[in-house]
């Protein structure tokens, strides 16, 4: 059954949203303000670094809010007008797509060796590109080995090519460990701070078919 606004969003309710802003994604605070139907919603304009962050119409957002023992949701929605009441600036935006949960399975993780490139960003620009090879990948992130130390929240786009498809989710360093006695220095988390859902399909299509191909080896 189709997941509905009414029943999960109200009134003063605090949300995320996730914006490509053409270099990297941006998390931002905002608040719904009112929730026309269940296709609709009025919503607070974000703050980015403490200044309200203009979102023209037609732009595509993430929209991703928790409920209590319910768990993370989250859809895709598109601005359809700004408008601005009581010195409040605000964002009238239409649901694009389903409202989906976070599933336990988006976040199996397969041991498995990629090349890949890491860009690094540094705000809303790259600034340059390092290898990388991967020691596991999930759809919520992945862990590789580089010889750079990369500091704790560091953005960084992770091009990688899953069976000649390459894909480039953004993410942030949440932890770099040193690893001793090895050419390749740092072992580094990364968790994927934004990602289209595609791209996340993509990935766990690529997880479970390596899997498949393990589990018919007998290795798994």
């Amino acid at each position: 059954m189709e997941k509905k606004i009414s029943k999960l969003l109200k009134l003063g309710e605090n949300i995320e949203i996730e914006i490509d802003n053409g270099e990297s994604f941006l998390k931002m605070k905002s608040s719904i303000l009112s929730v026309i139907n269940d296709n609709r919603i009025s919503i607070a304009m974000p703050i980015h670094k403490g200044k309200i962050y203009p979102i023209a119409s037609e732009k595509r957002i993430n929209i991703v809010f928790s409920k209590e023992n319910k768990g993370t949701f989250y859809f895709t929605a598109e601005v359809v007008n700004r408008m601005e009441k009581e010195n409040i600036k605000i964002l009238l935006v239409k649901k694009i797509s389903d409202i989906k949960h976070f599933q336990r399975r988006d976040f199996f993780r397969l041991s498995i060796v990629l090349n890949m490139d890491l860009e690094i960003i540094e705000n809303g620009s790259p600034i340059k590109t390092i290898a990388a090879i991967s020691k596991d990948i999930s759809g919520g992130g992945l862990r590789l080995i580089t010889k750079e130390k990369l500091p704790k929240d560091t953005v960084v786009k992770c091009i990688m090519d899953l069976d000649n498809d390459v894909v480039e989710p953004f993410g942030k360093v949440i932890r770099c460990s040193p690893q001793a006695d090895s050419i390749i220095k740092y072992d580094v988390g990364i968790c994927f701070t934004a990602i289209d859902e595609s791209i996340r399909s993509k990935i766990i299509s690529f997880i479970f078919k390596n899997q498949r191909k393990l589990r018919k080896k007998g290795l798994i």
